[in-house]
């Protein structure tokens, strides 16, 4: 996880939006994660106050926080946040 995924998050968290280049970022970043899973030892949990902005458990990771507001910016026919957090189940990365 980047420090970049981090403050793209907050700075969604504060003002709502994001612009095309944050929101690549945030895709290429799920890509990774969603590619890779298999080789994910831990996932870093957000703070408390960022899970209940974005309606998530608290100990909810960075990666799910980048889910869900993908999943808000730029919604597709399946949920990015779903396929997550049933890889994070499959996996045992909670």
């Amino acid at each position: 996880m980047s420090l970049e995924l981090t403050e793209i998050v907050k700075d969604f968290i504060a003002t709502k939006l994001l612009s095309k280049v944050e929101l690549d970022f945030l895709e290429s970043e799920l890509w990774e994660t969603l590619e890779h899973i298999d080789e994910v030892t831990s996932l870093t949990s957000a703070p408390i106050k960022i899970s209940k902005e974005l309606k998530l458990k608290d100990g909810s990771s960075w990666q799910l926080c980048c889910a869900v507001i993908l999943d808000a910016t730029r919604p597709q026919k399946s949920s990015r946040s779903e396929k997550l957090k049933k890889l994070i189940e499959k996996f045992s990365l909670h």
